[in-house]
């Protein structure tokens, strides 16, 4: 299922370790992933097709990704939840 914002738009799920596309609008040229709790935050750039491609950490199931793009009052946040495929 996608998920959109304005001026971001990802799925709601995805598996540890696997991959996401997020697509970002036309004036942001980085998208910050990090998990909700954590302080650390990674930095993915955004290439001009605007479609960046984010390797969801390894973290157990249930974990909220928050993926997030543009400053101050132009923030937006998505949630990705993490999730476990089954056996």
């Amino acid at each position: 299922m996608i998920q959109n914002g304005e001026g971001i738009r990802t799925t709601t799920t995805a598996v540890a370790g696997g991959q996401i596309t997020v697509n970002v609008g036309p004036n942001d040229t980085s998208v910050e992933i990090s998990i909700a709790g954590s302080e650390q935050v990674e930095s993915v750039p955004v290439p001009p097709n605007k479609d960046a491609v984010i390797t969801v950490p390894a973290v157990p199931p249930g974990s909220i990704v928050l993926v997030t793009v543009g400053k101050g009052l132009r923030t937006r946040v998505i949630l990705v939840e993490v999730i476990a495929l089954a056996p």
